[in-house]
């Protein structure tokens, strides 16, 4: 089952699908390599995608889990094995991660301080040039990165919500399987879990949301300024919207989403299954992007660019 410039991003944590260049990138022939030996990807990335465009990196297979887009033609995906893929200079190209964890989130503060978690503890940063691991923090499972700054960062584990401040870390135990992790500011942080019902943070500690028309799974969770979203697997409240008030359940005909993405209440993205949805207000409009056969993982965009990852090396892009 089941981060973006800004804390409108969600990302997903821990699912059940179960020397470089300049940026960290490696070139065509998975050694390092000049801009000339960097491959592309199969479809033009600032070609016009209204219908959706398959944007695969060639020699890339692996399950993509997470992805965040830092402006309309940057983005950052992670996904198993270690694999860092880095979209820039209209390329998709493979970067250096130092890890062989299968990543399982990725959130950025800025094009130069990305940070990516994953399996066995895995916390990465990255600098502009290259990726670190952050060490001591935990050595269980990651599953989630959001922050609403480089200096308010959060990390969902096995167990625990850990916290940076820009000079040590923190933690809080947090009951269920943590799933997925959103917010709008360092006083208002959600997790989504799985058999825990939704936790809030408000600035002290992690309190319980049950949301009415819902189970105690909560796939994944999104944030935004005066509305969240979460969903189970309720038919009929597939998704569930909270205006901060009530929650009211919107179906999406059984899709499941691992993952949601949104700017405004009324511009929401979301993928699960093969299949994207989006939100304009009254209800959810569920499609197969591009003829996609492929579970789908992740979503994140800025602008009217929106990046959806997935199995197989999937990678589609819309405009």
């Amino acid at each position: 089952m089941r981060s973006a410039l800004v804390s409108l991003l969600v990302l997903i944590g821990c699912g059940q699908p179960q020397p470089t260049g300049t940026d960290g990138s490696l070139g065509g022939d998975g050694m390092p390599g000049d801009d000339a030996d960097v491959p592309t990807v199969d479809s033009p990335p600032n070609a016009a995608c209204p219908n959706w465009c398959v944007e695969n990196l060639a020699g890339v297979t692996s399950l993509l889990y997470g992805v965040a887009a830092v402006s309309p033609s940057e983005a950052f995906v992670v996904g198993d094995g270690g694999v860092i893929l880095h979209r820039r200079d209209n390329a998709w190209t493979r970067m250096t991660s130092g890890t062989t964890q299968h990543l399982r989130g990725v959130w950025a503060a800025s094009p130069t301080d990305v940070w990516a978690v994953g399996h066995a503890g895995t916390i990465l940063r990255y600098n502009g040039t290259s990726w670190s691991a952050v060490t001591g923090v935990t050595t269980s499972d990651c599953v989630a990165v959001w922050g609403s700054g480089p200096s308010d960062v959060w990390v969902a584990s096995s167990g625990r919500a850990n916290h940076w401040n820009g000079s040590q870390w923190t933690y809080n135990s947090v009951t269920g399987t943590l799933l997925g992790l959103s917010g709008t500011g360092a006083n208002d942080v959600w997790l989504a879990t799985e058999n825990g019902y939704l936790k809030h943070y408000t600035g002290t500690t992690w309190g319980t949301v049950m949301p009415a028309g819902g189970g105690a799974q909560t796939f994944a969770v999104l944030a935004l300024p005066g509305v969240v979203w979460t969903g189970n697997i309720t038919p009929g409240s597939e998704t569930l919207r909270y205006n901060g008030t009530a929650w009211t359940p919107h179906g999406t005909s059984s899709t499941i989403f691992q993952s949601y993405f949104g700017t405004e209440a009324n511009n929401v993205w979301a993928a699960g299954s093969a299949k994207v949805g989006h939100w304009t207000g009254t209800t959810w409009e569920i499609t197969v992007p591009a003829g996609n056969t492929n579970n789908l993982w992740g979503v994140s965009g800025s602008g009217r660019d929106v990046y959806v990852v997935g199995s197989g090396g999937t990678i589609l892009h819309h405009n």
